[in-house]
């Protein structure tokens, strides 16, 4: 049975505000469901702060000279309070008490702060905020404000389009529309992808428990829309905001065929359900999802150190938040959802590190992440073709199903030369293919998972194979190498017959062998498929040919 008592195995705390640290802080408190993640920058803005709302598979080029990426989406977390004529800021004034937790169990996130502000008042303010596990489209945020002494508050929050990537901007101006007075609505469209984005946001205030509805201003300038609202209160009074946001685009499966209007009320309706449910009932939900779909499901324990176990669950935490598990048209990114890095590019990670967690503890999702792979073969075939060799290829860096390899040809500029950097990655990292196929056998050895095999996994193991026919090449001394290649130590380029390729390539065209002699004996449909599709027939006796002169030591 797991033990929700000790805070000290289950939230990441932090005590003190840092500025120097915010980025550190908001990718390690990031928030997110697979579907979308939310970086946790704080909800009033600071100098090298970056707010980034990613979802998953909305991939855009900013230009040709670019590689796709995910778009920074809209900022719906931004709330600047001005407390009697005083900015919250927590580089002025004096802080009395600080604390930011990430609660792992549910994935609330909370920050608690004592305040003085320049003026010598005294105001105690708590933030909360989830992203629904449940509800995939779902943000929720919930600020308490209490002050000591007589207070006017103004608050101003919206949706604000005016973010990048890194400079980078990924979208049109968008259509702001402002629904009974409450409801604000943004819909940008990505330029290079087309893919229309709808995000939606609205306020609902409390002060002692009583809903109330301030003094509001309602601003719509360009890329942005916000709320301005005017609040007095009483010394002790508690003030309490809860903001509803979601975000949908025109690329979300379960909306497929949907036009821009019909996603927009679709998008609208959902914002008011939530609002009707508010921040306590849906907090309630993802709780009960991480504990039925993660905690209880893979519940793995240490004996040992708190931090130990910390460290587990914080892993545990960020695979699910990262992983698109609702869409096999998606894979991981390198960095996940909790920041720009990697451009939420798919690397070889996917099958080495991170899908043996899936497979033991959640096979329906290394299934998935599988079809995605078969899904991309026509970009591995498009890859192997472009350098002259058959079969599939597998990009390096991995996105959309149609994007082919997406890894940048150069990156940063040499300080000495002053020659832009070549990423070689792409190029000649080649073991990608053979990690793909190994990803394959090691989830049907796991698993038994027939029907994936005869659908998907035969044949990308297949196909993987014919490549590495056409890569071998003969040397003097009677053997096949793998010259100019990068290994697993990224740090070595143009290396020949590196080890960690070269055994996984003697090991794909070995299971080659293998399961093609079974498909042709025990599933000779299967296998007649396969051979008019690749050529089986004539490949076997060519990887027979192949396979005990692959260099190997």
């Amino acid at each position: 049975m797991l033990d929700f008592s000790k805070a000290n195995e289950w939230k990441i705390i932090e005590i003190n505000f840092d500025p120097s640290a915010l980025g550190k802080v908001e990718a390690n408190f990031c928030l997110g469901n697979g579907y979308l993640g939310l970086r946790s920058a704080t909800e009033e803005q600071y100098r090298g702060e970056t707010r980034d709302l990613l979802v998953a598979g909305t991939f855009d080029r900013f230009s040709e000279e670019e590689v796709t990426e995910l778009p920074n989406a809209a900022d719906v977390t931004n709330i600047e309070l001005t407390l009697n004529g005083a900015r919250f800021d927590l580089t002025q004034g004096t802080i009395q008490a600080y604390s930011r937790e990430l609660n792992l169990q549910n994935g609330l996130l909370t920050r608690e702060v004592e305040w003085t502000s320049p003026k010598g008042e005294n105001f105690t303010l708590k933030f909360e905020r989830m992203v629904s596990l449940k509800r995939l489209h779902t943000i929720a945020a919930r600020v308490t404000i209490t002050p000591d002494q007589d207070a006017v508050l103004m608050v101003q929050s919206g949706i604000d389009g005016r973010t990048t990537c890194d400079g980078s901007q990924h979208f049109t101006e968008g259509e702001t529309r402002f629904y009974d007075k409450k409801y604000l609505q943004y819909t940008p469209r990505t330029i290079q992808s087309g893919i229309t984005f709808v995000l939606d946001s609205t306020h609902k205030f409390t002060v002692n428990g009583a809903v109330m509805e301030p003094k509001s201003d309602i601003n719509i300038l360009r890329r942005r829309m916000f709320s301005k609202f005017a609040l007095e209160v009483k010394a002790g009074q508690a003030v309490v905001l809860e903001k509803f946001s979601n975000v949908f685009t025109s690329r979300d499966k379960e909306l497929a065929g949907y036009t821009r209007e019909q996603l927009q009320a679709h998008a609208l309706e959902q914002l008011k359900s939530d609002e009707k449910e508010g921040f306590d009932a849906l907090l309630a939900e993802p709780a009960a999802c991480w504990l039925d779909r993660v905690w209880m499901r893979a519940p793995i324990t240490i004996d040992g150190p708190d931090f130990d176990q910390l460290a587990i669950r914080f892993a545990q935490y960020h695979m699910q938040l990262m992983t698109p598990a609702h869409d096999n048209r998606m894979n991981i990114g390198a960095k996940g959802l909790s920041g720009e890095g990697y451009k939420g590019h798919t690397f070889w990670d996917t099958e080495i590190f991170l899908l043996p967690y899936f497979i033991f503890n959640m096979p329906e999702v290394a299934r998935s992440l599988e079809e995605y792979r078969y899904l991309s073969l026509p970009g591995a075939h498009a890859k192997a073709a472009h350098n002259g060799y058959e079969g599939a290829q597998f990009p390096w860096e991995s996105a959309w199903l149609d994007d082919g390899e997406v890894t940048p040809e150069y990156m940063g500029t040499d300080i000495v030369t002053g020659q832009l950097i070549k990423v070689w990655s792409g190029f000649i990292e080649i073991h990608i293919t053979a990690d793909v196929a190994y990803g394959v056998w090691q989830y049907y050895m796991c698993t038994g998972d027939q029907d994936f095999m005869d659908r998907y996994g035969y044949e990308l193991m297949l196909d993987c194979a014919q490549f590495w026919a056409s890569r071998l090449e003969p040397g003097e001394d009677g053997k096949l190498h793998i010259n100019d290649v990068v290994g697993p130590d990224e740090y070595k380029e143009h290396v020949d017959d590196n080890a960690f390729t070269n055994y996984l390539v003697w090991w794909s065209i070995g299971k080659a062998i293998e399961y093609s002699k079974m498909l042709q004996e025990e599933k000779p449909e299967l296998y007649a498929r396969l051979d008019e599709k690749l050529g089986l027939a004539a490949l076997r006796e060519k990887w027979a040919e192949q396979v005990d002169d692959i260099f190997l030591t």
